[in-house]
């Protein structure tokens, strides 16, 4: 009896011993799992977005279901606002997304995993006056008055895109989509690896300046890609035969003018009318064919100027716009104004700023204003410029001062149509004497975390912008006499995110 009760309590020991390894282990084998490729972790559940193709619920269902997966469950105010974060970088075109919520009975909402959906009243959006019946499922959405994402119901028979959710612990067996094409190969270089082709360097958009023609008479177009064996490329023009766009293979054993070297295309005396437009170019092996991007060559150039210019003339205390009177030219130009001689740039101050688009502003006037003023300009893709004719500006003496107005429109975007991911300036200038001091706010947010003010606050920079940085941008001028401020509303246009 007594040997029975000791071997017992052995036997219990040894439990109690190797219990906790084993949880350790099952914790270790935990935590070392990981989100598959194109997976997104958010505490102990993975998210993919799907952007293509669009289904309708329950094809976007059956769909996350063959990932081991589900249309993701919202379970929480903190779940939601990760789904809200990524939605704001994945998808700047403000589509709709499904989610696993679907309402049981008015007002009653529960996810796939029988969960209901937390009481989060504020992320709904506003609903349509009329009723719409039918709409039991629920998506993510963007609203273009709120300027935010949020809930909306819908029929569940909309094409849409979706989010799949599944837990951690299933995904380990999808893992297998992270292999590579390396997988399942011995051989010791990693370079002679049978591959198809893929792109390392994709051409890029490239201008030739007309000016600079007597010094490098040719242009190139340039691509470059891995594979093994090594690629073969050719290059391609698109052009318009009627309505319909087609690519002409371009041969330079017909046409001299034409080089082609590993994958750059070179131009030897380029011809604007002939050779401006769309170019991309293709790699090959035995094991595919790639095509890459499609890049535009462009020819840039700056005209002449005017030989004179008549003079301007100002009033001591008020403002004055100069404007500059450029050549036409392409892409773009940068602007300089010079006083008196080249090249004595114009400084600026709190009361001279040089727009973006060339205007030389005086906030007001004063006699050290007085002298002979050139506007000139330099192309934005090379060193060429011109050089404007100098003219006087003159100051006559007045009374009194002006009070605080915004010229031109000001506060102003540049550009007109911004693009997300380039930079936004946004310029603001005050007529007035004394001369104002600038403020800038955005109404109902905060001013992007990424925005710099320059030229004493005038600029306000935002560089690298994202479709949340739009909104209605306020300048507000100020001296000690007045107050005035003025707006503008910034949209910001998206590029298609595959």
């Amino acid at each position: 009896m007594l040997l029975t009760s000791i071997r017992k309590f052995q036997a219990m020991w040894r439990l109690l011993l190797i219990a906790p390894l084993i949880c350790l282990s099952s914790t270790q084998e935990e935590a070392s799992w990981r989100c598959p490729q194109y997976w997104i972790q958010f505490q102990s559940s993975c998210y993919r977005f799907i952007k293509s193709p669009l289904h309708t619920r329950n094809d976007a269902r059956k769909n996350c279901q063959a990932y081991e997966s589900d249309l993701v469950s919202v379970n929480s105010v903190e779940e939601h606002g990760f789904l809200l974060y990524n939605l704001l970088w994945q998808d700047p075109q403000h589509r709709r997304w499904y989610t696993g919520s679907q309402q049981q009975s008015p007002g009653y909402w529960v996810n796939e995993d029988g969960t209901p959906l937390p009481d989060m009243e504020s992320a709904f959006l506003p609903e349509p006056a009329e009723p719409q019946p039918n709409k039991d499922y629920m998506v993510y959405s963007f609203s273009n008055s709120l300027k935010k994402w949020g809930l909306e119901k819908v029929t569940g028979e909309e094409l849409l895109l979706y989010i799949c959710e599944a837990p951690l612990t299933k995904l380990h067996y999808v893992m297998a989509d992270d292999r590579t094409y390396q997988y399942g190969i011995d051989i010791e270089d990693p370079l002679k690896i049978p591959i198809g082709p893929y792109f390392i360097n994709q051409p890029i958009d490239v201008v030739f300046d007309l000016s600079k023609r007597k010094i490098t008479n040719d242009v190139s177009l340039s691509c470059l890609a891995g594979g093994y064996p090594a690629p073969t490329y050719e290059w391609f023009k698109e052009d318009y035969q009627g309505d319909k766009l087609v690519s002409i293979k371009i041969d330079p054993l017909k046409d001299s003018r034409f080089t082609i070297s590993g994958g750059t295309l070179i131009i030897h005396e380029p011809r604007k009318e002939e050779d401006r437009g769309l170019y991309h170019c293709k790699a090959s092996n035995d094991y595919g064919t790639i095509i890459s991007e499609t890049v535009k060559l462009t020819f840039g150039f700056i005209g002449e100027f005017n030989l004179k210019r008549s003079e301007e003339k100002g009033e001591e205390n008020w403002g004055k716009t100069v404007y500059c009177d450029p050549p036409q030219s392409f892409p773009g130009v940068k602007y300089y104004w010079a006083r008196d001689y080249f090249p004595n740039f114009v400084e600026e101050d709190k009361r001279v700023f040089v727009s973006f688009d060339g205007a030389l502003y005086f906030s007001a006037l004063e006699n050290i204003d007085r002298g002979n003023y050139s506007c000139n300009v330099q192309s934005r893709v090379s060193d060429t410029g011109r050089n404007g004719p100098f003219f006087p500006l003159n100051v006559h003496p007045h009374s009194n001062h002006q009070q605080l107005k915004f010229p031109n429109n000001f506060p102003k975007a540049f550009p007109e149509a911004p693009v997300a991911g380039k930079e936004v300036r946004l310029e603001c200038v005050a007529f007035g004497y004394p001369v104002p001091s600038y403020n800038w706010t955005r109404r109902g947010s905060a001013l992007p975390r990424q925005a710099i003010f320059a030229s004493y606050n005038r600029v306000l920079l935002i560089p690298n912008v994202q479709v949340e940085d739009q909104g209605e941008y306020i300048c507000r001028a100020t001296n000690d006499r007045a107050s005035i401020h003025n707006s503008v509303v910034l949209s910001i246009q998206a590029e298609p995110n595959f």
